[in-house]
């Protein structure tokens, strides 16, 4: 959690922390500036407070963050940039110099951000070349970097709006689900009132609606997936094709609140009827799903728990990434991954590496699954859960886990 960071960098023996500015949505400087909107840069140094560093139109914006707030001009941006007018490169690194040193930034520096790799990359390379007596810096590990381990677990306050966005999310599937079974059918597809096909372009339209009355973005794309599209796992769906009775529907719904915090769950259904060989499959990972739940406590390697779920899945003749690498069908990817900022992030659940360890404070998904491209179905189900101080999983996600939809129109 965010309190771990200065322990974090003293271990990485890191000196500041710098978020370059960008116009995009950032999880690393909502993380740091206590979610306030603004695109222009933060930094903390271990010990400190961060800061933050905005255009004179955004201070008020990122003073919402209750932090220490300069602007751009009390570093002479104005002056500076007229000074090297014809030299970008050398007006950069004046800049940067001026507000290390009123800041008393030196040492050993990290650099998170999200926006224009080029950009990122051309700073650093310039800043290292100009400012190498103030100084150095330092590359982080992937998916292990400071960030990623502060994310695993989560203060009372993340936890108050992921447990928000969870209840708003929900809420969206279960109206998705129960305006679906308000239709009808005709020659085995779902239709509307006048009699044309309802669509999966439809059933996304109606989704985003109901987000959007409740705050929450579709940012990242949905997936609703019918047939052999819910077989391939990231597979978004075909806009334009009928809801089908009897065929399996992945619909995996990962908001988040502008510029905040995500919730990520999947329901798979059925329209009318199911398959015996979809039932079959569905039953399995309902009950891999709840092997799950109950195995994740404080001190299980997250390994042990994917590992464990490969061998239910195993033992009915389902392949998995334990035993048959690179398989497409059967159970093709990892257990789990945590939520916050990101919609993946830390801890992870990786099949053959025992890096990360449950403790009471993760929040991650659980989300099982089977799919079979060349019969035509796949299917998750997946919960967001919290890892309380009891050690007891707590589920975030509320929504019915039945399969078929029977329709009611």
């Amino acid at each position: 959690m965010k309190a771990d960071l200065d322990r974090l960098m003293e271990a990485d023996r890191i000196d500041a922390i710098l978020i370059l500015p960008g116009e995009h949505p950032d999880p690393y400087r909502a993380y740091l500036s206590n979610g306030a909107h603004f695109s222009g840069m933060a930094i903390k140094q271990c010990g400190a407070a961060p800061v933050l560093i905005a255009n004179l139109m955004e201070v008020e914006e990122a003073a919402h963050s209750g932090l220490t707030v300069y602007s751009f001009e009390d570093f002479d941006y104005g002056r500076l940039s007229r000074e090297y007018k014809d030299d970008p490169h050398a007006f950069q690194a004046a800049w940067y110099r001026h507000v290390f040193e009123k800041l008393g930034v030196q040492g050993r520096i990290t650099v998170y951000g999200v926006g224009d790799i080029n950009a990122a990359y051309s700073t650093i390379l310039n800043l290292s070349q100009h400012l190498g007596d103030m100084v150095e810096f330092v590359p982080a590990q992937v998916r292990n970097n400071l960030f990623d381990r502060a994310y695993e677990t989560k203060d009372a306050d993340e936890l108050a709006r992921l447990r928000d966005v969870g209840q708003r999310t929900s809420a969206v599937m279960r109206a998705a689900r129960e305006w679906i079974a308000g239709h009808r059918a005709a020659d085995g597809v779902v239709v509307q009132a006048d009699g044309t096909p309802l669509t999966i372009g439809d059933v996304k339209h109606y989704v985003r609606m109901q987000l959007f009355e409740r705050n929450l973005e579709d940012a990242e794309g949905m997936i609703f997936a019918q047939g052999r599209d819910a077989a391939l796992p990231h597979s978004k769906g075909d806009d334009a094709e009928p809801l089908r009775l009897g065929q399996s529907i992945v619909f995996d719904l990962f908001p988040r609140e502008p510029g905040g915090y995500f919730h990520d769950m999947t329901r798979t259904w059925s329209i009318g009827h199911a398959a015996p060989e979809v039932q079959a499959a569905y039953d399995h990972v309902m009950e891999a799903y709840r092997h799950s739940i109950l195995a994740c406590k404080p001190g299980v390697s997250t390994r042990e728990v994917q590992v464990l779920v490969c061998e239910y899945f195993e033992e009915f003749g389902h392949p998995t990434v334990l035993n048959t690498p690179g398989t497409s069908s059967g159970y093709v990817h990892s257990l789990a991954h945590g939520v916050g900022l990101n919609v993946h992030e830390a801890p992870y659940f990786p099949t053959f590496s025992d890096t990360h360890t449950l403790r009471p404070g993760n929040l991650f998904t659980i989300e099982p699954g089977l799919y079979y491209p060349d019969r035509g179905f796949g299917m998750r189900v997946e919960d967001t859960v919290y890892l309380n101080e009891a050690g007891e999983v707590e589920i975030l996600t509320d929504c019915p886990y039945d399969l078929v939809i029977e329709l009611k129109g």
